[in-house]
C-alpha cells in the first residue's frame, strides 16, 4: 500500500479492534453481572445484564459493517487480511458470550424466585475458572501474543472438568433429595452455559493464533502435548 492508504487502512483497523475492546468489555460485564445476580439473589442485576446484551448486538453489527467495508475498500492481504478477518471473528465470539450471559441472568431470575437452597454457591469455582480463561484470551488477543493464546487455549480442559465435577455434584444431590429439584435443574444450566462461554474463549484464542502466525488449529489435537501442558501448569 502506499504510505497514506496505508495510514488510512490502520487508522481503520485501529477502530475496528477498539469496536471490539469495547464489546469484550460490555461482555465481560454482563457476564458479572449476570453471575452476581444468581449469587447475591438480586434480580435487577440480571435484568441490566439480559437489557445489556442487545447493545453488545448492535456493536457486533457495527463490527461486521465496518470489517466488510474495510475488506471491500483495501483489499489487504497476508497479516492484514488475517488481522481483519481474525478480530471480526473474535467479535462473533464475544456476542455469542453476552448471550451466554443473558441466558445465566433469565436462570438466575428463575432461581432467585425460588426458596434459597445452599448448592448454588458452588457454581462460584466454575466462574472464577471462566472468568480467568476469558481475560487471558482476551489478553493475549490484545496483545497480538499467540505463545500466550496457546496457553490460555489449554485452560479450557479445567474448566470443563469443573463443570462435569459439578454436575455429578448436583445430580447426586438430587438423587438424595425427594423436594422440588427446580432449581437445582436450572444451576446445572448455568453450569453449562458458564463452559459454552470458556469454548468462546478458547476459539478467541484460536483467532490470536490464526492472525498472527497463518495457523488454523481449530481442528487439530494433540492430546499428549495438551495434557502434559496442563501437568506442568498444576
Amino acid at each position: 500500500m502506499h504510505d497514506h492508504i496505508l495510514s488510512t487502512f490502520n487508522h481503520s483497523l485501529d477502530k475496528l479492534r477498539g469496536d471490539v475492546l469495547a464489546m469484550s468489555s460490555m461482555a465481560r460485564k454482563n457476564l458479572a453481572c449476570a453471575m452476581r445476580g444468581l449469587l447475591e439473589r438480586d434480580t435487577d442485576l440480571c435484568n441490566a445484564a439480559i437489557a445489556a446484551d442487545q447493545d453488545v448486538n448492535e456493536l457486533e453489527k457495527s463490527v461486521d459493517k465496518l470489517g466488510m467495508q474495510i475488506l471491500v475498500k483495501f483489499q489487504p492481504t497476508a497479516h492484514d487480511l488475517r488481522a481483519v478477518m481474525g478480530t471480526i471473528r473474535v467479535a462473533n465470539n464475544l456476542e455469542r458470550i453476552s448471550d451466554q450471559a443473558s441466558s445465566i441472568a433469565k436462570r438466575a431470575r428463575l432461581i432467585n424466585n425460588l426458596p434459597e437452597f445452599d448448592e448454588v454457591k458452588l457454581i462460584q469455582p466454575v466462574y472464577s475458572l471462566c472468568d480467568r480463561n476469558l481475560g487471558a484470551s482476551l489478553q493475549a488477543f490484545l496483545n497480538g501474543d499467540p505463545e500466550a493464546a496457546a496457553a490460555a487455549r489449554l485452560l479450557d480442559k479445567e474448566l470443563d472438568a469443573a463443570e462435569k465435577a459439578l454436575d455429578r455434584d448436583l445430580i447426586a444431590v438430587m438423587e438424595s433429595h425427594h423436594t422440588a429439584l427446580e432449581g437445582y435443574i436450572h444451576l446445572l444450566f448455568v453450569a453449562r452455559f458458564l463452559e459454552r462461554v470458556g469454548d468462546h474463549a478458547k476459539n478467541i484464542c484460536e483467532d490470536t493464533i490464526f492472525i498472527e502466525r497463518a495457523e488454523d488449529i481449530r481442528f487439530t489435537k494433540d492430546k499428549r502435548a495438551e495434557a502434559a501442558a496442563i501437568a506442568a501448569s498444576v
